[in-house]
């Protein structure tokens, strides 16, 4: 008869350390180097922030950190493609919500484009400024996520049009300029804060009123 003890027993599918499995250890320094590149990228400026930097702000090994990451430029797109999956959920949303006039739906979905970025200014730091021209793939995604933004303004004026609150007209070009001056207002204000972030609000809502020919009726 055979030791019990000889039987080769199943080996365990994964090594578990303080009740987290490595999957689940994995995730969460992913997850604080995400926070560390949201914080360095902001207060730092993506061309000043080293490698190191960012390990010891994690609290991760460099080794860990390209198990997670290729390098600077994909830990940087990782934060910015973060950012505006959550910027878009806010903006579809304010879009297709039942509102009772015209300038509230205006308001709200100038709201969820502005202070998505703008309540934690780190998120602006970044999506505003610290992507522009850092490197040629970052260029190319900040493109693209404007001119998705556009379709997205695009999609809002167009209802608008239905609604037969402004003319009836093509907006795309209208909407390449509302989202490019936003942009540029919130660029001002990260440098210049001279007005609140309430005021500067209402200040792109007035600017959208008059862009678009609506006087809030």
């Amino acid at each position: 008869m055979s030791n019990l003890n000889d039987r080769q027993q199943p080996a365990p599918a994964k090594r578990i350390y303080a009740k987290k499995s490595a999957t689940d250890r994995a995730q969460e320094r992913h997850e604080r180097l995400l926070e560390a590149g949201l914080q360095l990228f902001a207060t730092q400026g993506y061309a000043q922030t080293t490698i190191e930097a960012l390990c010891s702000e994690a609290k991760v090994t460099t080794r860990h950190f390209y198990q997670s990451f290729q390098g600077r430029e994909a830990l940087l797109l990782a934060v910015y493609n973060q950012m505006v999956e959550e910027l878009q959920i806010g903006l579809l949303t304010a879009i297709q919500a039942e509102h009772q006039n015209m300038q509230e739906k205006i308001q709200q979905v100038i709201q969820a484009l502005v202070t998505h970025y703008l309540t934690d200014t780190r998120r602006a730091q970044i999506g505003v400024l610290e992507v522009v021209g850092a490197s040629t793939t970052v260029e190319q995604r900040r493109r693209e996520v404007i001119h998705r933004i556009v379709n997205y303004v695009q999609v809002f004026l167009n209802t608008v049009m239905q609604e037969k609150k402004i003319p009836e007209r093509n907006y795309y070009w209208l909407a390449v300029a509302m989202v490019g001056g936003i942009n540029e207002m919130m660029a001002e204000w990260l440098m210049n804060r001279s007005i609140s972030l309430e005021e500067l609000v209402q200040e792109i809502i007035n600017i959208v009123n008059f862009m678009a020919g609506n006087q809030g009726n």
